[in-house]
């Protein structure tokens, strides 16, 4: 079971929609926080370093446009 299968479970029992986008998976804040919860389950990281961390409440999209080799230009969306 991957981790947004999960995040779905969750969410349809009751958790709540608005963390999901329009395909059922968790919006990219969501999946972030999913990942660092189980990456600080695995590490020493102290609580307060964690808790300062995961404060985190925004994210910024932007796109970038790339010449591709063939001249042509492709959009790349990007997160921070």
């Amino acid at each position: 079971m991957t981790q947004a299968r999960y995040f779905n479970a969750a969410a349809a029992a009751g958790a709540g929609s608005k963390y999901l986008d329009e395909n059922g998976e968790p919006r990219f804040l969501e999946q972030v926080k999913l990942f660092l919860s189980r990456a600080a389950k695995k590490t020493d990281i102290p609580p307060d370093y964690y808790k300062h961390i995961e404060s985190c409440k925004s994210v910024v999209r932007f796109n970038i446009p790339l010449r591709m080799d063939n001249g042509s230009i492709r959009t790349i969306p990007c997160y921070r």
